[in-house]
Formats: structure tokens, sequence, C-alpha cells
């Protein structure tokens, strides 16, 4: 796997951003953004932007519905659709998928430093999933799951993604990744991300953001 380290600020919030792509995928840097396409069993997408207003982190899955045919070109259509409005850009990426005849399961976890309570101590992030693996709080080596995951976008046309609040305790990692092809073993394999042993899972984009 690639391994790429980064700080990142968000007015007076700091955080660590670590991203692990499968071999031969590529990061690259797009109008202040980390950006990543990479065709899975479906096209991978990720984008990472960081500004004064927050920290907003997309990671999700494009396929094509049933009987359909992938249109690959359409990630950077997706990735478009994304900016500082993550309720939006989930409205957006809902009719785009549906437009397209493509589902995508997709998750968005923003944290704005206008909305911060208690900082030193926490940080709230809002969380909007669609049809993803479940999203890790790692603190101290343990583990929970602390929001759930809709259906995917692109599947119905009157589908709404409320957001969830989460509270995110400074020194805690928020781990999050693409679907794992083949029978896994759950409680093995959460053990294994909390652990950051990712080599057995090397074919799925990860994202790791330390408070």
């Amino acid at each position: 796997m690639q391994d790429f380290d980064y700080p990142l600020k968000a007015s007076d919030l700091e955080f660590q951003a670590r991203i692990l792509l499968p071999d031969g995928a590529e990061l690259q840097e797009r109008d202040g953004a980390f950006v990543c396409t990479y065709e899975l069993d479906g096209l991978a997408l990720m984008r990472i932007h960081c500004s004064d207003n927050g920290l907003f982190t997309f990671l999700g899955m494009m396929a094509e519905l049933p009987g359909k045919e992938r249109k690959n070109e359409l990630g950077v259509e997706f990735l478009e659709q994304l900016d500082e409005d993550s309720a939006a850009s989930m409205g957006r990426l809902s009719k785009a998928a549906l437009q397209n005849e493509h589902s995508l399961k997709c998750m968005i976890v923003e944290v704005r430093p206008s909305e911060q309570e208690d900082p030193e101590d926490y940080y709230l992030a809002r969380v909007f999933a669609a049809g993803m693996p479940p999203l890790l709080l790692i603190d101290a080596g343990n583990y929970r799951i602390p929001t759930r995951s809709g259906i995917p976008l692109g599947i119905s046309e009157d589908l709404e993604q409320p957001f969830q609040s989460l509270e995110w305790d400074r020194g805690g990692t928020l781990h999050m990744h693409t679907e794992i092809a083949g029978a896994i073993n759950l409680e093995s394999m959460h053990q294994s991300l909390v652990d950051c042993d990712l080599e057995q899972y090397g074919e799925a984009i990860h994202v790791r953001l330390q408070a």
C-alpha cells in the first residue's frame, strides 16, 4: 500500500490525515484538495478539503445499476459536485447518480470551527453516510461505531440523507474505508483497522483522521 501523512488545519482546529491507497492508485492535489479515483469493485472516489471554514472529507464507491454499464468518467463529475455545504453536496450527488443510472455509496465527514463548543476536549463533527462500511472511532486501542449508514445514493429519487452529530474526543482517530471484497471476519478486520495493520486489506482506500 501507499501511505501518505498530512497535517491539516481549519482555522484553530488541527488534524492529522493519513491516506492509505492501493498500489497503482494516484493521489492528486486539485483545487486545494487531495483527490483520488481508482477502479476497484466499482470506482472508488476520495476527496479531502481543508480551509478556514472546516475539514470536509469524502469517500465513496460508484457502481452501475443492474443491467447498465459503468461510466468511470463520471467519477470526476461526481467529485466536482462537492463543496463546503455537505448537505447540498449530497443532494447534488444523489441527483447526478439518479440521472446517470449509477449507485453511489459514500460518506462525508465535516468539522467546522464555527460549530465547536469545547475544542480543547473534543471536536463536533457532522457525518452524512449512504451505504458505506461503518465509520470507526478509535481511542486508546478501542473502537466504537458511532453512526449509521443509509442506503446508497441513486437508488431512490425521494431519498434524503440527514446528518448525524458526532463528538470526537481529542486524540481519537476516525477510520473510514471503501468496501473490502471477499469473505472477512468483521471482528478481526476491525481490530486490524484499530492497529492500522492494513496489508491484507490493501485493495481499498483507507482514510484515518486524528483530532
